[in-house]
């Protein structure tokens, strides 16, 4: 049986794969997990937000960039083991943006940078974040997300939207 303490804990999210002329936008994280490693932008999901959405908006506000979906490249699941006996889960989905400027205006999330993607493995990235990057960014893999509104009335569900 699953503990619901634990699945309370399950935090649905999204990494930002920004992306232009070789290198991507990595933030050094000012909070845990992670603080002081580099990583992609991202945040949680907000109730009733499309992953894309929160895509463009995490990336607005810790880069001031305003950019372009150009597709999602993967899904992962990250289960955080703490030192304390504390465990996190996180769902990411990974979606590679196309940014409409370089430059960038950093927030209180943390420093900002732009790092050739060949040098990933060597800028102090946690290593599931490099993992994903490798797997997914460079591979250039690709999934749909698709947009699902359903209507309930009364014992009947209806589909009002699929995209």
């Amino acid at each position: 049986m699953t503990d619901k303490s634990k699945r309370d804990k399950i935090i649905p999210c999204i990494l930002a794969a920004v992306v232009k002329d070789g290198k991507i936008l990595l933030i050094r994280r000012t909070k845990d997990p992670y603080k002081g490693h580099w990583s992609m932008p991202g945040g949680k999901i907000e109730f009733g937000e499309h992953v894309e959405e929160a895509a463009i908006r995490e990336v607005i506000e810790e880069t001031g960039i305003k950019c372009e979906v150009e597709c999602l490249r993967g899904i992962a699941n990250e289960i955080i083991h703490g030192e304390d006996g504390e465990e996190m889960q996180f769902i990411f989905f990974i979606v590679q943006l196309k940014p409409e400027k370089t430059e960038f205006v950093e927030s209180d999330e943390g420093k900002l940078k732009w790092h050739a993607l060949d040098t990933i493995n060597n800028v102090g990235m946690p290593p599931s974040d490099i993992f994903m990057i490798n797997e997914f960014v460079l591979k250039k893999r690709e999934l749909k997300v698709h947009r699902i509104k359903v209507k309930r009335d009364g014992d009947s569900y209806d589909v009002e939207e699929f995209l």
